[in-house]
């Protein structure tokens, strides 16, 4: 009898993201890299604290600003 549950294999993407530094994350959103950090930890922008470093992922901060752009986009009335 054999008492073992199956589970079901992870998924693993087939190339993995690199993470950015704070710098290079700034520079891609062309802010300075205090104020990125200072997002970060007030938890308002996608990352990830690895000891006492940020890193951002690059597709994580392109859908945060696309967000950020449709929510202030005003309503258009017909």
């Amino acid at each position: 009898m054999n008492t073992a549950t199956s589970v079901a294999p992870i998924q693993v993407p087939l190339e993995f993201e690199p993470l950015l530094t704070a710098e290079e994350a700034a520079e891609h959103l062309r802010i300075h890299v205090k104020t990125l950090q200072k997002l970060a930890r007030e938890q308002r922008v996608p990352c990830v604290r690895m000891g006492k470093y940020w890193r951002f992922r690059l597709s994580a901060l392109d859908q945060w600003v696309t967000a950020l752009q449709n929510q202030m986009q005003p309503a258009v009335f017909a």
